[in-house]
């Protein structure tokens, strides 16, 4: 680390922090057919990032009260009242959008900033932001750890694991909410467009070649942390935007390995 600039460092350590938890996330997003979530959680942050420049605070926290908002919407409109998690992301998905392209129209002189959460941006990431993700990356992975099984059940069996008393309510919101959380710190590394790749990648590369879950989930957290990295390193060297050139990375991945024979 030494002689590399500090802002390096910080999206460096951002990289690998996010890799272990969009990768271990990607698994239940995977598993449960949660590809456009994390689109529908980041553009609804895109709205509260706008709301916040308009209204001169700092944009992280109105960005996280949409992301968690959405997220517990986009749970809402399933469990209460039946439709599945797409019809409740493509509304939020547009609607977030629109109100932030709004926002933004409102506040005079931020279009480079709209720019940046967009697409990420590099410089924008401070030390708070690397303590923000370990300590969210903690809590992913105690949260994982202590109801494994129960997740695993819900995402195989939703009546089952309500016919064992397991608590499927605070599993499935719990599991919307670190996932929001997770999209809104990976925002300003990445930005509100390509976080996505991130989530959806390493679990869906995974998948082709494993079946048990544990390996699946070791092996997603491999690809999550190559990814980043590599297109982090590339992006440094050749003088390219870092969440561009991950998401690229991320997509070369996955096509890649469908030209490897998988074994099942």
């Amino acid at each position: 680390m030494m002689g590399m600039p500090l802002f390096v460092q910080y999206a460096l350590g951002a990289a690998i922090l996010l890799a272990l938890l969009l990768s271990l996330l990607s698994f239940f997003v995977v598993v449960h057919n949660w590809s456009f979530l994390g689109v529908g959680i980041s553009h609804a942050a895109f709205g509260g990032v706008a709301l916040g420049f308009l209204l001169g605070v700092p944009p992280d926290i109105p960005a996280l009260l949409f992301a968690l908002g959405a997220g517990l919407t986009i749970g809402l409109v399933k469990r209460k009242w039946g439709f599945h998690e797409d019809v409740a992301i493509g509304i939020i998905f547009s609607s977030a959008m629109g109100l932030g392209v709004i926002l933004f129209s409102m506040s005079k002189g931020y279009t480079s900033d709209a720019f940046s959460y967009l697409f990420g941006n590099i410089l924008a990431l401070t030390k708070g932001d690397l303590i923000a993700i370990a300590v969210v990356t903690l809590l992913a992975y105690l949260f994982v750890g202590i109801f494994l099984k129960g997740l695993l059940l819900m995402a195989l069996n939703e009546d089952l694991a309500y016919s064992r008393g397991l608590p499927v309510g605070f599993l499935y919101y719990s599991l919307l909410v670190i996932l929001a959380l997770a999209v809104v710190l990976a925002i300003k590394l990445v930005g509100v467009i390509l976080v996505t790749a991130l989530i959806v990648v390493p679990a869906s590369v995974a998948l082709r070649f494993l079946t048990g879950y544990r390996g699946i989930l070791f092996l997603s957290i491999g690809i999550g942390l190559g990814v980043n990295v590599t297109g982090l390193a590339v992006a440094y060297l050749l003088d390219l935007p870092p969440g561009a050139t991950m998401a690229i990375t991320a997509g070369l991945v996955f096509f890649l390995s469908l030209f490897i024979p998988s074994p099942h």
